[in-house]
């Protein structure tokens, strides 16, 4: 029987918990209610101490963090109504990025305060911290909580009081959602924004957390792995409606569709349903960015389209909004985690995904200017219907002097001369010893930059790619691409170079008489050249050689498309050549003992994004490999800071006018 969702009266639902302005004014008894000794204002933090920081202005007082020593710090930011909008601490006064997720700043709303402890402080101060995080993680950073807390406090008494109810069991209707992933997932609070305008909007969410800075999701999928233990101890510990997943930013699409494929089982026997959570990128650079979160795009579209998973399109919405309102800064102050903002526009995305509800319009606005709120909104609302129009386009087809062709050798087999690279996020071998078919499979990476896992490697100055169309075709355009980056390794585009052969049989080839045309791309020492070989005869062929030649080890590359006519009468076995044939045998991996040297690349990624990633670090069996990322480190200099703590729910609601309840139902069968 399948469990619903009731939308009742705001009013009704949510009770006195969203009642918060004027509550001491109010009498009204709270569980907790503590009075503590103010020691000191505006002044640093010290042991013990309990210090608040008033902002008696209509401007919103920005405080460094710096400053007055909130590196050890818990803070608690309360607004003019004395309701608690924002906490979290140890805030990392660290400019250049280096080290973890630096949050430099913290804003104090107009006539609001805050409230900073440390080590030594009063108990209640940290119980009541705790009980405001709800249990969402944190680190280095403040966010944005909804938990109903309120505070006041009287400078001529020197007295901060705290009063708060202790949290009550969630009700048989409330929509259990898990998130796994990292960071990107619980950094600034999503998951509580998330629980705020479900809340708005008349649904109960309750939110769970597997999430580790830095992890992987084959590190969740390892059964022997502690954040596999930790992910199948939830599992077994408590039924879910939903299971969120979110991998890291280096992470390639073979190594996620292992994971996930894995994982699925596990979901489905909690009786849950999964989904997907398309991370975004930090890229802000217009030559690069929408290369950068394609790649995102291609991962978990991919990853969708075959596991039959709905996905929240994150890393759309925020290219929309870069693209539509520059103004609205969607990164924290480390340069790779996503703002406020950033957290609320992918919770408004999340909405509409997972749960099918509008955004526009939701009373909940996690305390930021209308006009920003709208707008985030409206992005949300758009992206998750429409999503975005990244222009690579649909490769399946192309048209040349008016005429359509189709790309015959899209999702067809293929062979190569080439020895297998061994690095999983870039080799096109699999366990099996057979090419993973990532030059035909119709994602082409589109970047200049080749760190995309849609990217495969072989290793070998000549490499022959033999393509069996299936049929005897009329061939009229052929299109490929090759990658060349010196700081890994790869060897520059300049000195390579393209020849095509056909054959009917796979045995006798004949090489094409065309004179291929080439375009090149640089970013940085990125390079990627585009080959384009068009065929006034269009002659006839089942196979297709593309030999490359290559003034080094690797040949780099994306995706070759054979576009033509396949004969009406002609053969429809698609099998691999016989034995005898001259494409090449590649069962037998050879033993690699050269890989790319990419030190001075990852280098240069790090000092342009002045971030260092943990996140997207490469696993321990391969670090001597190239871990490209846009995301930053969470662990620096070896001490855990990450604070796991309890969320928040509590939101200002609008009264519905009408008493109705709609029925929502949830994609899962008990």
């Amino acid at each position: 029987m399948k469990k619903k969702i009731a939308i009742l009266l705001a009013s009704v639902l949510l009770g006195t918990s969203l009642c918060a302005v004027g509550a001491f004014a109010d009498n009204k008894k709270y569980d907790v209610d503590k009075t503590y000794e103010i020691t000191g204002y505006d002044k640093k933090t010290s042991s013990g101490g309990v210090f608040v920081y008033p902002n008696n202005t209509d401007k919103t007082r920005v405080i460094g963090s710096s400053e007055y020593n909130f590196r050890y710090s818990k803070v608690l930011i309360f607004d003019k109504n004395g309701v608690l909008i924002e906490a979290g601490g140890d805030l990392l006064a660290n400019e250049n990025g280096v080290n973890g997720s630096p949050q430099l700043t913290v804003k104090v709303p107009a006539g609001g305060f805050l409230v900073a402890f440390n080590s030594g402080a009063p108990a209640g101060l940290t119980q009541c911290y705790n009980t405001v995080m709800e249990g969402a993680m944190l680190y280095n950073a403040t966010m944005s909580v909804i938990y109903p807390a309120y505070g006041e406090y009287n400078k001529t008494t020197n007295k901060l009081r705290i009063a708060y109810d202790n949290p009550v069991e969630p009700s048989e209707d409330a929509v259990k959602f898990m998130f796994v992933g990292n960071s990107t997932t619980y950094f600034n609070g999503i998951p509580i924004k998330f629980k705020g305008l479900c809340a708005a909007a008349g649904i109960e969410v309750v939110v769970d957390y597997c999430t580790n800075g830095s992890a992987f999701l084959h590190e969740f999928a390892d059964a022997s792995h502690e954040r596999g233990k930790k992910f199948r101890n939830m599992l077994n510990a408590k039924e879910y409606d939903y299971v969120v997943l979110q991998d890291a930013a280096g992470a390639g699409y073979n190594d996620m569709e292992k994971s996930v494929n894995t994982m699925l089982s596990l979901i489905k026997q909690n009786g849950a349903t999964p989904l997907l959570y398309m991370r975004y990128s930090n890229d802000l650079d217009p030559e690069t960015r929408v290369d950068s979160f394609y790649k995102h795009y291609l991962n978990y579209s991919r990853l969708s389209a075959k596991f039959g998973i709905d996905y929240s399109p994150v890393a759309d919405a925020f290219l929309k909004c870069i693209e539509t309102h520059p103004e609205i800064n969607l990164f924290a102050d480390d340069g790779g985690h996503h703002s406020w903002e950033g957290s609320y526009l992918a919770a408004c995305t999340w909405l509409y995904s997972y749960l099918g509800v509008d955004p526009r319009g939701n009373a909940y606005t996690a305390n930021l200017p209308a006009a920003t709120a709208t707008a985030l909104q409206n992005i949300a609302y758009e992206i998750a219907k429409n999503g975005y129009p990244y222009p690579a386009g649909d490769i399946s087809k192309t048209v040349i002097d008016g005429v359509t062709y189709d790309n015959l050798s899209l999702n067809k087999p293929y062979t190569s001369s080439g020895d297998v690279y061994s690095d999983e996020r870039w080799t096109d071998t699999g366990d099996d010893g057979k090419p993973l078919g990532k030059f035909t499979n119709g994602y082409d990476a589109m970047g200049v930059a080749g760190d995309s896992g849609e990217c495969g490697c072989y290793k070998g100055r000549e490499v022959s790619i033999t393509i069996d169309l299936g049929k005897l075709s009329k061939v009229k355009r052929i299109c490929a691409d090759l990658y060349g980056n010196t700081g890994w390794g790869i060897p520059s585009t300049k000195d390579g170079s393209l020849k095509v052969a056909f054959s009917a049989d796979g045995k006798s080839f004949t090489d094409a008489v065309a004179v291929s045309d080439s375009t090149t791309q640089t970013s940085g020492n990125w390079e990627r050249r585009d080959f384009v070989i068009t065929f006034a005869d269009m002659p006839e062929a089942r196979y297709v050689r593309l030999d490359y030649s290559i003034d080094g080890n690797f040949l780099w590359a994306s995706e070759m498309s054979v576009y033509g006519i396949s004969e009406e009468s002609g053969d429809t076995d698609i099998s691999q050549p016989d034995e005898e044939s001259e494409v090449p045998d590649v069962s037998e991996q050879p033993e690699v003992s050269e890989v790319p040297d990419v030190s001075e690349e990852a280098s240069d990624v790090s000092a342009e994004n002045s971030v260092t990633s943990e996140d997207e670090s490469v696993p321990a069996s391969q670090e001597s490999k190239p871990a490209v990322s846009d995301e930053p480190s969470e662990e620096p200099d070896g001490k855990n800071n990450t604070g796991v703590i309890v969320a928040c729910s509590a939101v200002a609601v609008c009264v519905v006018a009408a008493a109705c309840v709609l029925v929502f139902n949830k994609k899962k069968n008990k």
